[in-house]
């Protein structure tokens, strides 16, 4: 039996998978928890909040960078091994690009004011125009990928 090779690639994804777990039960079992759980309807939380949410955001930021890096990577080394594969994944990077923009103009320009414990929040037309945007594009591609689910269903059971 071949031994596995462990990767850097491999020890970090261990390693992000780790914190992530130890903030998750910090932030649900901590001592925090039971305070933030028997407030009932207030806006307090707990301590443990804001470090959470912001590993959240370096976590999905590592991602979207490497995502980036790596198809960069994919579509230069693609070209020299198989042109015409490497062009589908161009088209399908540009199919995305024309799909935030579609939403991007759909989206409405209108300023959002909301009240949170006697705190007024203001949200500008163009937050709102890029939160639209991104809800719409994550409303189409649900929409795409159950239909995707769908067919691909229907399709298999009219092979068999």
């Amino acid at each position: 039996m071949q031994k596995k090779k462990i990767t850097l690639s491999t020890i970090a994804l261990w390693v992000l998978f780790a914190v992530t777990l130890v903030l998750f039960v910090v932030f649900f079992a901590g001592p925090q928890a039971e305070y933030a759980l028997s407030t009932q309807g207030t806006t307090e939380t707990s301590a443990i909040l804001d470090p959470y949410l912001y590993w959240v955001y370096v976590v999905v930021g590592l991602g979207i960078l490497l995502l980036i890096v790596f198809a960069i990577k994919s579509v230069l080394l693609g070209f020299q091994r198989d042109a015409k594969g490497t062009t589908q994944g161009l088209i399908t990077i540009a199919a995305f690009v024309i799909l935030f923009a579609v939403c991007y103009f759909v989206s409405p320009a209108t300023e959002y004011n909301k009240i949170v414990s006697g705190e007024n929040i203001h949200y500008d037309a163009s937050e709102m125009k890029m939160i639209d945007m991104w809800l719409y594009s994550i409303y189409a591609l649900v929409v795409v990928t159950f239909v995707l689910i769908i067919g691909f269903g229907v399709k298999n059971l009219i092979k068999k």
